[in-house]
């Protein structure tokens, strides 16, 4: 092959055949000198994407870690997935700030949406903390707690983590006192065996 003249990109003539060499066109076709558009070679598709398996490193934690971490937990994160049910069985899911205090997990919400609804006339929750893989579940009964009623220790304790006092923004808003029943912790399948670190509102250690 000989080089062909250039248009901008570079082009090449075939020994002893006058004309352009053939060029690609749009979906895939293929334009022959003087000669309609022909179907060129098809692309072969991807391969999918493949995601590789967990892989599992670390020996199950002992029921003593466990609590642990999970106390750790309850210290330290800010937000808590709250699942109630309405009289109906509708169930309900959102995200709240929390504040733990050593005993129940204290959460502020407005009692007219279906979650102060829920929490006040049902009163079974259960809390959910990480990702699928770090799991913390606790089940309790949501306790109405009034403003006037709120330890000052914990209102300080909340205010000064969040930055806000829910009863500054109107008098809808109300505090819920959750006290565990049953905890559940685990970091994937292999711990799913001694996820149950209290029940009844006892700790197994």
């Amino acid at each position: 092959m000989v080089p062909g003249e250039r248009d901008g990109r570079a082009t090449v003539r075939r020994a002893g055949v006058p004309g352009p060499a053939p060029r690609r066109c749009r979906r895939g076709l293929v334009r022959k000198a003087g000669g309609p558009p022909v179907p060129g070679p098809r692309r072969r598709a991807a391969p999918p994407a493949t995601v590789p398996p967990m892989e599992i490193t670390e020996a199950p934690r002992g029921p003593a870690r466990r609590k642990q971490d999970v106390l750790a937990r309850l210290e330290r994160e800010e937000d808590v997935w709250v699942a109630s049910a309405g009289a109906d069985g509708t169930p309900w899911l959102v995200a709240l700030w929390f504040l733990w205090d050593g005993e129940a997990v204290w959460l502020a919400t407005r009692t007219a949406n279906p979650t102060g609804r829920n929490l006040r006339e049902r009163r079974r929750v259960r809390l959910a903390l990480g990702d699928t893989r770090d799991v913390v579940l606790i089940d309790g009964e949501a306790e109405l707690v009034g403003r006037g009623e709120v330890p000052a220790a914990t209102l300080r304790a909340y205010t000064a983590k969040f930055g806000w006092d829910p009863g500054a923004d109107g008098p809808s808003y109300a505090f819920f006192r959750v006290r565990p029943r049953a905890v559940q912790a685990m970091r994937g399948e292999h711990e799913m065996a001694g996820r149950h670190l209290m029940r009844d509102g006892v700790w197994a250690v």
